[in-house]
Order: C-alpha cells, then structure tokens, then sequence
C-alpha cells in the first residue's frame, strides 16, 4: 500500500538524490564564469597577494570580531556539511519507515518492539516515552533541540551575508591605499604598476568574494534552513500520530480490564 501512495505529494518518501549534481554544475558554470573573465593564459596577471590578504585578511577579521572565534568555527563545520546535500537526507529513511508504520496502522509500541524504526531523533522519542513522557512533553524537548541546531544554522547564514557586505568593503580600502601609491610613485613609474594594480585587484577579489563564493553559500544555508524545519516538523507529526495512536490503545486495554 504504501508503494502506492509514495507516488503521492502528500506522503514525503522521496529517494531522488540530485544534491551533488546540483552542486558540481553550479561549481562548473562558476569556474566557466571565471574563466572567460580572465581569459586564457593570463590567470596570472589577477593574482596579486597583497590585495588577496587585505580582503581576506580584513574580512576573516571583521568576522572573527563580531561572531567570535568558536561562532565562526561551528559556521565553517556547517557550510562544510551543506556541501553534502540537504537536510532532509538525514531522516529520509526515518520517515519512510514511520509512513509504511502509519499506514500499516501499528502502534509505537509495537514498532518499538520490533526495532522497525532508526535515527537518532526517533531513538530519543522512544526513550523518552518509555520513560512515561506524554506527547507534548517529547514534542516540546524534540522542539527545542531542533531550534538549537536551526540557531547554529541561522549564525552560519548570517556570518556569509556579513561577509557579502564587508569583502566589497575591504575591496574599496585595498583601492584606496593602491591609488595612495599610485599618487606617491608619480615620480617612479616603475613602481606606479604594482600600485595600481593592487588598486584594482583588491576591488575585484572583494566583490568576486561576495558575488561569486559569499552570496551563493548564504542562499544555499538559507534554502537549507528552511527544508532542515520542514522536515523535522513533518517527522514530529508523523511520531505524533503514532504515539496519540499507542495512547488510544492502551485506553482501550484499561476499559477493557476495568470492564
């Protein structure tokens, strides 16, 4: 039966993993972006380590400043895993599994004993109605550890749009000190190149940053963001169906034995 109804919206079993493919095409059409910008056998003309280490020095910097070195870290550890795929890949099979129980019509008691469940959120909820919880107890503890997870997240999305806004920033310092050189070395062309282009490079290394490797990451954490909620939620109705279902259950045996 539930064959049949996985075909259906409604009911969340989707196996499609299209993350990666997602991914290594964005990287592709960026590296071809970037590649027709600089053109061919002249990549070494943009490089320039001066203005590379006033934007990404500066802007590591103003970070560091407003989230805090351990902030920052646990950021890094997050964009690292998105590049993984979403977050629903986590619980996809958890919630199959609750959907085949549901529509098998078992109860969490039943399933519990025959370990037909897995994930770490399930296996807390288990616990926890074990030991005698009620449903609004589970769903508030299981709330609250999802919102803990979803702050990290959120700081993760917030620190890359800080960093949209403040490499540009750093971009037009670094052009302002090489136009200061510039000025300075009017009476030494040799040294009016060098100048000049740290100049220029710092503007482009700032708004390449934001436009090309910040933006993107912040929008890719913030789509993330939104389907880590989603499907956490769904889980959580879906265990609350069968732990109302157990309760049900039980009521029924206590009138039964009372009778």
């Amino acid at each position: 039966m539930i064959e049949g109804l996985s075909e259906r919206k409604y009911v969340q079993t989707s196996k499609k993993k299209t993350a990666p493919l997602s991914l290594i095409l964005a990287i592709g059409i960026f590296a071809l972006v970037v590649a027709v910008s600089i053109g061919s056998g002249r990549s070494r003309l943009f490089l320039d380590g001066k203005g590379a280490m006033i934007v990404l020095g500066g802007t590591l910097a103003s970070l560091i400043f407003q989230f805090d070195l351990m902030v920052l870290v646990k950021s890094m550890v997050t964009i690292f895993r998105s590049f993984g795929g979403t977050p629903d890949r986590h619980v996809q099979k958890s919630m199959r599994d609750l959907d085949k129980a549901i529509v098998g019509g078992f109860t969490l008691t039943e399933i519990r004993k025959s370990n037909g469940l897995s994930g770490e959120i399930i296996s807390d909820v288990i616990f926890m109605y074990q030991e005698g919880l009620t449903y609004d107890e589970i769903d508030a503890f299981v709330t609250g550890r999802v919102q803990d997870e979803f702050f990290e997240r959120e700081m993760a999305t917030s620190m890359l749009q800080k960093a949209s806004i403040v490499a540009p920033s750093f971009g037009l310092f670094g052009t302002v000190i090489g136009l200061v050189q510039v000025m300075q070395s009017m009476s030494s062309p040799g040294q009016i190149g060098p100048a000049m282009s740290l100049a220029l490079m710092t503007t482009a290394y700032g708004s390449g940053l934001a436009s090309l490797v910040f933006s993107p990451l912040a929008g890719r954490l913030e789509h993330h963001n939104s389907v880590f909620l989603e499907c956490h939620k769904q889980l959580l109705t879906k265990v609350g169906i069968l732990i109302k279902r157990d309760d049900k259950s039980m009521d029924t045996v206590r009138e039964g034995a009372a009778a």
